[in-house]
């Protein structure tokens, strides 16, 4: 089967378990929220899913291809891409070797189309691509995050707390710009606080509450009432 897929993972950080026996699915193309309370195993997902943690039980599959517990490289190179919570750029290089650095080891032309496809989305890193990344604001940092999965040419893309720390206005724009940067057959599992912003984007969405499924659905159904979905943030 297309897509991602896991089955029964669970993860912990020494003794402490984690995610309880999840499962989840997003088919090829699909657009899913992963939601919950801050603590609640969301970003343990996809760090899970990215190579950086190894689960202790389960599986997960992409495009029917099992990559548990797989090195992170070689999860880069099946096209899984993970662009972090808190942009994690390279502070003491500058912008396009940040840039660089997405493209290794993929050859010179394509880096040279992922720059031109990211300068023309994001105008401003161009004119800062010789300034050190560390010196840009937190919304520069976040285009940057940005355009080095542009450059990466993801065909699952991990985002995570894309809003994170930046003005609504901003958090508009990022979202506007997912929908017109990848293409339709490029699969995007994203991790959102702002649930009513993540509902607007996405097809379907999955709650997790002290890392267990605490309910998944149509994002349509909530899109007018984002806090509907509190009782299962709560579990009250």
């Amino acid at each position: 089967m297309t897509g991602l897929q896991i089955k029964d993972l669970k993860v912990g950080y020494k003794r402490n378990q984690v995610i309880h026996g999840l499962n989840l699915h997003v088919d090829r193309g699909e657009r899913v929220a992963l939601l919950g309370a801050n603590g609640a195993g969301k970003s343990t997902i996809l760090k899970t899913i990215s190579g950086l943690l190894t689960p202790s039980t389960g599986t997960i599959s992409f495009d029917g291809e099992d990559v548990t517990g797989q090195k992170a490289s070689n999860i880069v190179d099946r096209g899984i891409i993970h662009v972090p919570e808190g942009r994690r750029v390279f502070p003491a290089l500058n912008v396009e070797e940040n840039l660089q650095v997405a493209n290794y080891g993929r050859g010179a032309k394509r880096l040279e189309e992922g720059l031109a496809v990211a300068y023309a989305t994001f105008p401003i890193l161009k004119e800062r691509r010789n300034q050190a990344a560390g010196l840009l604001s937190g919304g520069q940092q976040q285009m940057l995050s940005l355009a080095r999965a542009i450059i990466a040419r993801p065909k699952l893309l991990l985002i995570d707390e894309m809003s994170l720390g930046l003005a609504p206005v901003l958090v508009k724009e990022f979202y506007d710009t997912l929908g017109q940067l990848f293409s339709d057959d490029v699969t995007l599992l994203l991790v959102e606080q702002n649930a009513g912003m993540a509902l607007a984007h996405c097809k379907r969405f999955y709650v997790i509450r002290n890392g267990e499924l605490a309910l998944e659905g149509n994002a349509a159904e909530y899109r007018d009432d984002p806090t509907a979905l509190q009782s299962a943030y709560l579990g009250v």
